[in-house]
């Protein structure tokens, strides 16, 4: 199969089997959605686009479905709302897709689920993690990562057993930051912990003024959150070492946002990177599953690079919806959505479902078992396989909850 071109403003990708015209039209398209250019995480968009590759390829050299080859159309966001809707609606309209997965940047999940509900297709939300897209409540939206109350309720258990009492949280100014601080701030309440926040917009990329402010705080932070994606995620973190801030003796950093997995984490952190926090909706090889494996090898050989959790959440997006499409027998966007609430699915990191329920409002087709870990980088140019596990302690790697320079 022929590696896909990185086009720079909008990613168009069809993976199938001939070129004709006649053939095309026998094809079942599938859309994918992902930040592939600025301000957008493009890593992150990189990563999902790469998982959807992978499974488009193992579904076609397996006979396709319906008898038809599987046709991938991958359309760029670049992590904005609005580029997100448009991409979304060509998706729909003049491509002809049966079903949309991917996104990355919670405010573009919300924004296009309206557009799933216009056009009554599935959107099988990855790597966006606002309680908002789910809480919604529109049929047409699953989601296949963590919600904000899902993931950081399992990160503040972390944050209180690990005994941290000056927690400062930078986030930028969305749902997803603004959730995170919201989770944390209620989550740690009533365990003595002194929770201070910033927010800044999302292009912000100078955080000097906030990180020289906590380090002259008495007393300094022993946490820092690091509520940003995209490249400003690790230039936040590159300037809190720098300032000789964190990671430190005293001060640990927690960075939320996915970028933390990918290999250009290092490019731009180097050694700076070790003692680094993550919390990857993931790992491979965990569950360590035929398909798990399978995955990762076949992720590592077309793009000479580590599989990780969002690489994971394209190839089970894909995988998902067809399934569905299996169950179905047809391609209808309706039947699609019934064979989504009935599917029980063994994934890359577990069994997929969509729960009905309703209360809270984000667990609705909300996926309630997605793996949920944190991690710590001890050595440069780590995968987030390798680094060592905190938490959950089942899962723990090391004695320590948290590991100090």
């Amino acid at each position: 199969m022929t590696r896909i071109a990185k086009l720079s403003a909008t990613a168009l990708v069809t993976l199938a089997l001939g070129t004709s015209a006649a053939w095309a039209q026998e094809t079942i398209k599938i859309g994918g959605i992902a930040p592939l250019s600025p301000p957008g995480g493009v890593q992150t968009g990189e990563s999902l686009r790469d998982g959807m590759t992978i499974a488009v390829e193992e579904i076609n050299k397996n006979g396709g479905l319906l008898g038809k080859q599987i046709e991938l159309v991958v359309e760029d966001t670049s992590g904005v709302p609005e580029k997100g809707v448009a991409a979304f609606e060509r998706l729909a309209s003049s491509e002809g897709v049966v079903a949309v997965t991917g996104s990355a940047h919670s405010a573009v999940c919300s924004a296009v689920g309206p557009v799933a509900e216009k056009y009554d297709i599935p959107f099988i939300a990855g790597e966006c993690w606002s309680d908002a897209v789910t809480a919604a409540g529109i049929p047409e939206v699953f989601r296949i990562t963590v919600a904000n109350s899902l993931v950081y309720s399992v990160a503040a258990d972390w944050v209180k057993e690990a005994g941290f009492k000056n927690i400062a949280i930078i986030s930028e100014n969305s749902d997803w930051g603004f959730g995170i601080i919201d989770v944390f701030t209620k989550n740690l309440q009533d365990t003595g912990a002194n929770v201070t926040s910033f927010t800044a917009e999302r292009t912000v990329s100078d955080f000097t003024p906030q990180l020289l402010q906590l380090k002259r705080a008495d007393p300094q932070p022993d946490l820092i959150v690091a509520g940003f994606t995209g490249s400003n995620l690790l230039l936040m973190l590159r300037q809190a070492y720098d300032l000789g801030l964190a990671p430190s003796k005293d001060t640990a950093i927690f960075a939320a946002g996915a970028d933390v997995l990918e290999p250009e984490f290092w490019n731009v952190m180097g050694d700076a990177g070790k003692y680094v926090i993550g919390n990857p909706a993931g790992l491979p090889g965990k569950p360590d599953t035929e398909l798990s494996r399978s995955f990762s090898e076949a992720y590592q050989t077309e793009f000479d690079r580590p599989a990780n959790a969002v690489a994971m959440e394209g190839y089970d997006g894909v995988m998902v919806i067809a399934e569905a499409i299996k169950a179905a027998g047809i391609t209808d966007g309706p039947a699609l959505q019934e064979a989504l609430r009935q599917l029980r699915w063994n994934g890359t990191r577990g069994e997929i479902y969509f729960p009905q329920d309703k209360d809270p409002a984000w667990k609705f087709q909300q996926w309630p078992d997605v793996p949920i870990f944190v991690i710590q980088y001890t050595e440069a140019n780590q995968t987030p396989s390798d680094s060592a596990i905190l938490w959950p302690r089942a899962e723990a790697t090391t004695d320590e909850i948290v590991l100090k320079p």
